[in-house]
């Protein structure tokens, strides 16, 4: 162990830190710069979720996620998180996952470097340790998963004027994806007086803003009846309640096979589909995104409105659209990634893809 100085990001004493490598000192010096320009212009910009680090060091690979808690003490007796959520955190709290070293890096090296990036990032983000939580990620099949599930922590963040219920340590993801912030807020622009349909829902983030766009009506479809019931949550934080905002649970393929032949249809339709799933609940069924992103599309199709729009977006960085195919299919698609993607991700513009996708 080495013993490394850090200077107070608030102006207090400097912090002597033991330290597994004094490089180390490196990462805390960048993340504590990072972090400073990240806090102002989040703050200008009324942001309270944001990324501050995404392996800026390729020896510390580590994204880092800020998160603000907009509740009171009085919020939570109040009963504004219902009682199985009432698990209050004051102030703010840090996500650090962490992406799975290759072969080729020693494995208790990189141990050491995440037990000194466990040890320095509250230190320089003047965060108790206790609320900083850390997740492994681990590639798989061109996309990622958590390694591990623990105890939930929940509390309330906020982005723009809408309240959002995360949980930073329950599940797999925290319940919002902050790369896709400029994504929800141009929804909310296209939505007002449209029918809304969200797919692959999650947590209902892209319906919240569908609905404070004053969308005409928003429908939620998602396999997982835990996550529907977390977007319930999210739009009753925000008073969107009512006949006109409808949740179903169902596999998107089959629930969108259904709606054709009801004839339902919908103005605007936001698609962001898992990169690869083989989840139980769809039996021997698995989706791959570059596999099948075609026939989802096509199936989209047949309940888009005359002169409705897909917002079609995935996370396979190496993803490429058929364009031929969809073309064929009587769609076009047109790339607007690059303005989708949010101050903080800028160095690392490979984070999502995103596509206007219509009938021609």
């Amino acid at each position: 162990m080495v013993e490394i100085r850090i200077p107070d990001s608030f102006g207090g004493a400097d912090h002597i830190v033991k330290v597994n490598h004094a490089s180390s000192e490196q990462f805390a010096s960048r993340l504590r710069k990072v972090a400073r320009e990240r806090r102002r212009f989040a703050k200008r910009e009324g942001i309270y979720c944001y990324r501050i680090y995404d392996a800026d060091l390729p020896e510390y690979a580590v994204a880092i996620d800020y998160y603000e808690c907009v509740l009171t003490d009085q919020d939570a007796k109040d009963g504004v998180l219902k009682k199985r959520y009432d698990l209050y955190a004051p102030g703010a709290a840090v996500h650090i996952a962490e992406y799975q070293a290759p072969n080729s890096v020693d494995a208790e090296l990189a141990r050491q470097r995440m037990e000194d990036v466990l040890t320095l990032t509250p230190v320089v983000l003047g965060i108790a340790n206790e609320l900083v939580f850390a997740k492994v990620r681990k590639r798989d099949r061109g996309g990622s998963q958590y390694a591990i599930k623990r105890d939930p922590f929940v509390f309330v963040t906020q982005e723009g004027l809408l309240k959002i219920r995360v949980d930073l340590n329950g599940y797999l993801d925290t319940g919002i994806f902050p790369d896709h912030r400029n994504t929800r807020e141009m929804l909310a622009d296209m939505a007002k007086g449209k029918r809304f349909l969200n797919l692959f829902a999650y947590t209902g983030t892209a319906t919240l803003h569908a609905a404070d766009g004053k969308a005409y009506s928003t429908t939620t479809v998602d396999l997982s009846q835990t996550y529907l019931d977390w977007a319930k949550e999210n739009m009753r934080l925000n008073a969107f309640v009512g006949q006109n905002h409808t949740f179903e649970r169902s596999d998107t393929l089959s629930w969108l096979a259904n709606a054709a032949k009801r004839q339902r249809t919908w103005d605007l339709i936001f698609v962001d589909p898992p990169t690869f799933s083989n989840s139980k609940a769809m039996g021997e069924v698995t989706w791959d995104v570059q596999r099948d992103h075609v026939a989802l599309l096509k199936a989209a199709k047949r309940v888009l409105a005359k002169d409705g729009t897909i917002v079609f977006s995935n996370n396979l960085r190496t993803f490429k659209p058929d364009e031929k195919a969809l073309n064929d299919a009587g769609l076009s698609i047109k790339d607007i990634t690059p303005q989708t993607i949010p101050f903080d991700f800028e160095r690392n513009p490979k984070i999502h893809k995103c596509y206007i996708v219509e009938a021609i």
